[in-house]
């Protein structure tokens, strides 16, 4: 090639290189708007493999990158993947100057709270309290299911009828309005209250409200995330062939889905429907189709169920052997496990039936005991009179509200009348909110992305005394060496220290652990009910991993993380934690003199 064609050949690439990038972000840019999914459906599973080949990309700018992983995590939950889902969405949201006022990121903090809410895990609140206030005037979709969240599982402090009064304040607003999926949102939220309440029947017609409304708007899986609720529902309050009918109509729109969760949420309720009438042949018949059905799915609590039920023939048939290994097995379940299970009054019941099977008749008066335990206060929820009278009110309300949806003018003249009567319930819910939002502020410290001293302490005064044989377990870890690893980054980069340890201590910790940044260069570790040799074992494999770390500019001129550990093992309750505090700080100090 002649130098005059070279040069030719070199002006057209300097032209055409902008115009070809901005070719490509403009496809990138749409497909992001294409495949961005409110908070409350699912994406289409048939945009997965676009959207991996998008992110395989080198042309991406860091916001698109981000966009692209969130709604990737999106993807993940509606999967069966929470626990993948979490993992992504905790390493994308500790990247640098991300827009925090950005859809993407008020997404990102709301499905980290969804994550820990399908595990039931107390997170979710400090979560969903973000997403809320990120969203506020913004993106109207995160800030109504953050609000639902809020009030379906955070707000327990609150009198049932003033949780459901914030329900059919934001029913209300929608009402007047088609969005079906926002609407079909909300009825599902007030029958999880009512579940909760054990009001079973009344949780039931919500789910199936929720159910009919989304229909008109829903395809694919997402027509059957709600009818599994119904039918769990039903099924808990003993209507069995409305039950039956349920799941007869979820297996016919599974044909033409057949996603992993789907199809584990069809064999659980059909083995969960023979388990509750007490047909044993059957329920051992779809036994192998429920496990198989389990096997690519990371969430716990489904496995677990699967386990139980996968037990319940040996009980029948006082099959020694198989019951012992269960029971054996239970200590090393997940601890969001372990809650959801003693928690469940069948299971508790279960728990009673293995015991006697095996002759251990200490052990099922113990099993008894928390069984008549948990009857007596799930009784006490229901029946209680205040309770039931808000409920009963606000339902009929509520019901009044659902049948006039389609009637535009019959809608509004009901809520100009309800307005008036409702208008002191109103003024105290506008109360409540400006007052917690004036209360409101970020659990997370901004440097690490852990929680901050405040709101890790307030977390570890509430962790319950372990069981017996068990501890809680409490560590305060000081960087030794903070300057020296300072100076090897860069003065002006001793954040990124922070953040590479803090990186290093969440890998390695686990959901249940609590964890924050305690001070300038401390951290604080709590392991909840553990026994104390494993937790030992934990801390000293988690000060070697920090004692690996290298911090550096470079791979020739890096330096190891040096470290000292305080650790106090508790029996009981953390709850003076002021004079704790002090004697681990003791302890680093006497440390740091030797």
């Amino acid at each position: 090639m002649n130098q005059g064609l070279r040069l030719a050949v070199q002006f057209l690439l300097v032209m055409v290189t902008p115009v070809a990038q901005a070719q490509m972000a403009e496809p990138v840019d749409s497909f992001i708007e294409r495949v961005r999914t409110v908070t409350y459906d699912c994406p289409n599973p048939e945009d997965f493999s676009e959207l991996e080949q998008y992110l395989a990309s080198d042309n991406l700018t860091r916001s698109q990158e981000f966009a692209l992983l969130v709604e990737k995590s999106h993807f993940l939950i509606c999967a069966g993947k929470a626990s993948d889902a979490q993992a992504l969405l905790f390493d994308i949201s500790r990247w640098d100057d991300l827009d925090e006022q950005s859809y993407f990121y008020a997404s990102a903090i709301y499905q980290i709270g969804f994550t820990y809410d399908l595990k039931e895990q107390p997170q979710r609140c400090e979560y969903y309290e973000q997403a809320q206030v990120l969203s506020n005037n913004r993106h109207s979709d995160i800030y109504l299911s953050a609000t639902l969240g809020l009030i379906t599982n955070c707000r327990m402090d609150l009198p049932v009828g003033e949780r459901l009064g914030m329900m059919f304040n934001v029913l209300e607003q929608y009402s007047k309005t088609n969005n079906y999926q926002a609407l079909a949102h909300i009825h599902n939220s007030i029958g999880l209250i009512y579940g909760d309440l054990q009001q079973h029947v009344l949780a039931a017609e919500q789910y199936l409200k929720a159910h009919e409304m989304g229909l008109k708007v829903y395809t694919g899986s997402n027509q059957l995330t709600i009818l599994i609720s119904a039918i769990s529902s039903l099924l808990a309050s003993g209507q069995y062939e409305r039950a039956m009918q349920a799941i007869n109509e979820f297996e016919r729109i599974n044909r033409n889905v057949a996603t992993p969760l789907t199809n584990y949420f069809y064999y659980h309720a059909l083995t969960g429907y023979y388990y509750r009438i007490g047909d044993i042949d059957n329920l051992k018949a779809e036994l192998p189709a429920l496990e198989k059905a389990v096997e690519p799915l990371s969430n716990p609590v489904y496995k677990a169920m699967a386990q139980w039920y996968k037990v319940v023939p040996c009980v029948h048939e006082r099959n020694k052997p198989c019951v012992s290994d269960y029971l054996h097995s239970l200590p090393s379940m997940h601890p969001a496990v372990k809650y959801f299970l003693e928690n469940n009054l069948d299971y508790l019941k279960l728990t009673v039936d293995m015991h006697m099977v095996l002759g251990e008749w200490e052990q099922a008066e113990v099993a008894f005991e928390k069984y008549a335990t948990r009857s007596s206060a799930n009784n006490k929820q229901s029946q209680s009179s205040a309770s039931i009278l808000g409920v009963a009110n606000l339902y009929s309300k509520i019901y009044s509200l659902e049948s006039e949806i389609q009637n535009t003018r019959r809608t509004k003249r009901f809520i100009v009348g309800a307005s008036i009567t409702l208008f002191v319930l109103f003024s105290l819910i506008v109360v409540y909110y400006l007052r917690k939002k004036h209360k409101q502020r970020l659990a997370i410290d901004p440097t690490t992305g852990l929680l901050n001293s405040d709101v890790a302490l307030s977390q570890i005064q509430k962790i319950h005394s372990p069981e017996k044989g068990k501890t809680n377990a409490l560590a305060l870890l000081d960087l030794s060496n903070f300057r020296e690893l300072n100076m090897a980054v860069g003065l002006a980069k001793g954040n990124e220290v922070l953040r590479q340890i803090s990186a290093t201590l969440q890998k390695i910790t686990r959901d249940t652990d609590i964890l924050g940044r305690y001070g300038p260069e401390q951290f604080l570790l709590c392991l909840p009910d553990i026994e104390e040799q494993s937790a030992m074992r934990f801390f000293d494999r988690l000060q070697k991993e920090l004692d690996e770390t290298r911090i550096g500019q470079s791979s020739h001129n890096t330096i190891n993380v040096r470290s000292s550990m305080s650790i106090y093992i508790a029996t009981e309750k953390l709850s003076d934690m002021k004079t704790i505090l002090n004697e681990l700080l003791l302890s680093l100090n006497v440390k740091a003199g030797h």
